[in-house]
């Protein structure tokens, strides 16, 4: 299991910080992710999956490749977060070093990726194929938000 803690901006009560857990599953890759708000949940899920395939520690971004969510129910808002994720990997050749994040007025999302070459970052998995629709999960609970979500790689 691979555990990361993704920065959180977001107006958070003090002391919670969002992160991350990469979990094995039979030809796919599990992530659990959690943070104290939607935003911050959604942001720590998409750094996971970068982190499943790409070591961007020491990475420096050289461009921002923004994007738009249209509103959705929670779990199709994570489903496509992260399949944006993983267009912007196959299509641009790029891979996200940061990704900045907010929900609109509408419930949809927008933001952007800081992005870097995909050549400049050294690959530690696969690259994901796109995230499946069984067990998707987005939810609140009493201590924050907490997410879900089955990666095919």
């Amino acid at each position: 299991m691979t555990a990361g803690v993704a920065d959180d901006r977001s107006s958070a009560p003090a002391g919670r910080e969002a992160g991350f857990a990469l979990l094995p599953h039979t030809a796919d890759i599990v992530i659990e992710a959690w943070g104290p708000s939607k935003v911050a949940c959604l942001r720590a899920a998409a750094e996971g999956l970068v982190a499943s395939f790409a070591d961007t520690a020491d990475a420096a971004a050289t461009r921002n490749v923004p994007f738009s969510l249209a509103p959705a129910p929670d779990p199709e808002l994570l489903l496509a977060l992260l399949e944006e994720v993983i267009y912007t990997v196959e299509v641009f050749g790029v891979v996200p070093v940061a990704i900045h994040l907010e929900q609109t007025d509408d419930g949809g999302l927008a933001g952007d990726m800081e992005v870097i070459d995909a050549t400049r970052v050294q690959l530690v998995g696969a690259v994901p194929k796109g995230v499946s629709y069984s067990g998707l999960e987005l939810r609140a609970g009493a201590g924050g938000w907490s997410c879900r979500a089955m990666v095919d790689v």
